[in-house]
């Protein structure tokens, strides 16, 4: 299977509230290929992304930590 994010209009609130879904909802950070889905966006000039649609969605283990511990950890070179 290949991974499909897909075009969201507006960014993700990093909260989840009660009209919006947070980005824990929208994209699961622990995915093997979320940097490379993060990078196709940046290439199509997305505002953002979300992965519910993407088929390897639900095969890839919910995140072990929240996002800001994630946003603070460094991608591998």
């Amino acid at each position: 299977m290949k991974p499909c994010p897909s075009d969201l209009p507006q960014t993700i609130n990093p909260e989840a509230g009660p009209k919006r879904a947070g980005v824990e909802t929208h994209r699961n950070l622990n995915c093997h290929h979320y940097d490379n889905c993060l990078d196709e966006a940046v290439r199509r000039g997305w505002q953002s992304f979300s992965c519910m649609k993407c088929p390897l969605y639900q095969n890839v283990a919910p995140p072990q930590m929240g996002i800001e511990a994630y946003a603070t950890q460094r991608r591998p070179v």
